[in-house]
């Protein structure tokens, strides 16, 4: 009987060499305290940073897009009438000054309450004749219609400010609201809508630069 064939076995390679693992030194207790306060800090911070984008985006989910949409097509039928009839207007653009700050020193709802509130202040102006519209972030546009003197803009300006100076039942304390106003002409501004709000936002702009709290026109 033939012999059993010889199995040679081959090995393959090396066996792998065993790393020497390197331990880092462990760290005293007062930099462990140190790298847990930096954690700390850093997931503060932006806890923070994720509830202020809630509380804007809470926000603007209240904003009346519909409104913004009427108002201006009410602002091109008034070029046309004013064209064709020879009448005035004026565009406002009203702005709460500091209203950043309300919405991170009170939250969302807070902050809401108070546009509600100026809302209903203004509303208390304005005649049924003209339009009030919320545009976000405590800003409103407001159309007045036949306006025959500059003086009866001014007055409307100075009786909102007037309204708006305290507002009360929203927090605590009572509320100090000062406005910033931008105040554009038909025809003396322009005689496209774009154009109108344009001039009227970067007079409002000027009066914030100037300190806010106050009306502007543009020159």
């Amino acid at each position: 009987m033939p012999g059993k064939p010889n199995v040679i076995s081959h090995i393959c390679g090396e066996v792998p060499v065993r790393q020497q693992i390197l331990l880092t030194p462990r760290r005293s207790y007062h930099e462990l305290e140190q790298a847990l306060q930096k954690a700390e800090q850093l997931t503060e911070r932006t806890l923070v940073e994720l509830l202020t984008l809630q509380q804007q985006q809470q926000l603007a989910r209240h904003t009346d897009t519909t409104d913004k949409l009427q108002i201006q097509r009410q602002l091109q039928f008034m070029i046309k009438q004013g064209q064709r009839h020879d009448k005035s207007f004026a565009l406002l653009v009203v702005e709460l000054d500091h209203y950043q700050q309300i919405l991170a020193q009170y939250d969302a709802v807070t902050a809401r309450q108070v546009v509600d509130l100026a809302l209903e202040r203004m509303t208390s102006v304005i005649r049924d004749c003209d339009s009030l519209s919320l545009q976000g972030d405590g800003q409103f546009l407001l159309l007045i219609t036949d306006v025959t003197r500059i003086y009866d803009v001014v007055l409307v300006a100075e009786k909102l400010m007037q309204k708006l100076a305290l507002l009360n039942g929203v927090s605590p304390q009572p509320l100090g609201i000062e406005v910033s106003i931008g105040i554009s002409r038909f025809p003396e501004d322009g005689n496209e809508a774009e154009l109108l709000i344009e001039r009227a936002a970067a007079a409002m702009r000027h009066a914030q630069r100037r300190g806010g709290n106050q009306f502007s026109f543009l020159r």
